[in-house]
């Protein structure tokens, strides 16, 4: 096992880690990191959100400014890129919506999970981000799995339009994440390096969720096996070469899913876990709410009885594939503990642990974002070919 307490940047530790863009709620000034982020990789405009945060202020707590203002940053981007478009720019048009995308996301994040503007967001934004698609030259495919009477939506991120066969990264994500925000949070990095990415909105996740009653589930080798095969029909896919990601709650369903899926030659977990009852659901109490959602839960006495069967306790000596694990000892979120006690369970015996201390501590890194998400990609590069 590789195990790296990641201290290059110690010396930093007492430092400001979250940009206090909105003293008055630290959870409003981590999110928004995530958005700063994606400054580098086109997911959005850091004087766009510096105006947006200007005009929500420093000192009011009130959600609904959060929603009307970056809602509003949302559609003025998108109308720019529609104007664009008009004009036979393209790649301005494009690259306006796909922000617009993050943005809507944004807008949407706090609200309630009754709240009707989480579907007009939803809807607004992953529209946005489909016309997007369409400007790329064919290297953002959108496609459609089958699954259990219906589909699960998504996308697959190639380097170039050739269809020469690649290795190929699945990349999960988290608690309601949409596909389209992974392009954002680490997908851009697989096309880069010569490898395809896929996105889909798996149970308890983006489309599936919304509309089609796809719930999460502890057995998350299942819908992973549907994109797998709907993958092993593809020509531009080396389904010898087949990696597995999961950020944040996705740090639960990669690992599980790799340790019943033959074809998975590599899995990642960007945010360790071991029980998500305990390391996500318990130690962070502003998701639980969300997580009742996204589990199909009335409450959250039934909330906690589903989670409990959520845990890599006899799954993680199962995964004979390479492994890495990435966390950052200051996460609010996700406890690191549970990432901790998942890498000392391993069997296998490639295992790479990154622990961030200093930079990179928080949730998903986001302070560390540009390197903690090529050191990612750069493990699937070696571990793949």
């Amino acid at each position: 096992m590789t195990q790296t307490d990641n201290d290059a940047n110690a010396e930093n530790r007492d430092a400001l880690s979250v940009i206090e863009l909105f003293p008055q709620n630290e959870d409003w000034s981590l999110q928004t990191m995530r958005l700063l982020a994606q400054v580098a990789v086109g997911g959005a405009d850091l004087f766009e959100c510096a105006r947006t945060a200007a005009r929500i202020g420093r000192t009011t707590t009130d959600g609904e400014a959060w929603q009307a203002e970056w809602s509003r940053t949302a559609k003025e981007v998108a109308a720019a890129g529609e104007a664009a478009l008009e004009r036979g720019e393209t790649t301005t048009a494009r690259r306006a919506l796909q922000r617009s995308c993050s943005y809507w996301r944004h807008s949407e994040f706090f609200l309630g999970t009754d709240d009707p503007r989480r579907e007009e967001a939803y809807r607004a934004g992953t529209a946005n981000f489909q016309r997007a698609a369409q400007l790329s030259g064919g290297t953002v495919e959108r496609i459609h799995v089958p699954f259990e009477g219906t589909t699960m939506d998504g996308y697959v991120v190639r380097p170039d339009d050739s269809g020469a066969a690649r290795p190929t990264v699945v990349f999960l994500g988290g608690a309601d994440s949409w596909a389209e925000e992974l392009y954002f949070l680490g997908g851009t990095e697989f096309p880069a390096r010569g490898m395809n990415v896929v996105m889909v909105d798996t149970p308890g996740r983006g489309s599936s969720l919304r509309f089609k009653n796809l719930y999460s589930r502890p057995d998350y080798e299942v819908p992973v096996a549907a994109v797998l095969d709907h993958l092993a029909r593809r020509p531009d896919v080396d389904s010898d070469r087949i990696g597995l990601a999961g950020v944040s709650f996705g740090g639960y369903y990669a690992p599980r899913a790799a340790a019943f899926e033959p074809r998975v030659k590599a899995v990642a977990a960007w945010c360790g876990t071991w029980s998500i009852l305990t390391d996500f659901y318990e130690f962070y109490p502003p998701l639980q709410k969300q997580l009742q959602w996204l589990s199909g839960s009335k409450d959250d006495a039934e909330a906690r009885e589903k989670l409990a069967a959520f845990t890599l306790d006899g799954v993680a000596d199962r995964i004979d594939v390479p492994v890495y694990v990435m966390h950052g000892t200051d996460d609010i979120i996700m406890d690191v503990k549970g990432a901790r006690r998942f890498a000392e369970a391993l069997t296998t015996d490639d295992v790479t642990v990154d622990i961030y201390d200093g930079a990179g501590s928080l949730h998903c890194s986001y302070d560390y974002f540009s390197v903690a998400t090529a050191r990612l990609a750069d493990w699937f590069v070696r571990k793949l070919g």
